[in-house]
């Protein structure tokens, strides 16, 4: 089986004025299995100057029959996510689940030092 990755991330600190600093991750993670199924994570937070932590992420698995499965997640303060999964743009589940049931330490870790960013969880650059 030939695995092919491909990471990328954005991290942001905009000071728009002398009161408002939003602090922000991107990070995007993809994963190419025989050149023909379709793993993707992307994941997103935004922290703005009240303190309001907000994240989001999307998964897609594309199979190799071309089904594309979904899922979608939101939370707010590190309150239970908010799912939504999709089964070939269809509505297929709308659900609730426990906020440490997705946790994206071990992907952003990965996805940083893919991209030179940290060293043995370490800051490089």
């Amino acid at each position: 089986m030939t695995n092919k990755f491909s990471s990328s991330i954005t991290l942001t600190n905009n000071n728009n004025n002398d009161t408002d600093i939003l602090k922000k991750i991107d990070m995007k993670y993809i994963n190419y299995v025989n050149d023909t199924e379709l793993y993707c994570t992307t994941y997103n937070n935004i922290i703005n100057n009240n303190g309001d932590f907000f994240e989001t992420f999307n998964k897609l698995h594309k199979d190799h029959n071309n089904n594309i499965y979904e899922k979608i997640g939101n939370s707010s303060n590190k309150n239970n996510w908010t799912i939504k999964e999709f089964f070939n743009q269809i509505l297929d589940k709308q659900y609730t689940a426990s906020y440490n049931d997705n946790n994206f330490d071990d992907l952003l870790i990965s996805c940083l030092s893919n991209n030179n960013i940290i060293e043995n969880n370490t800051l490089i650059k």
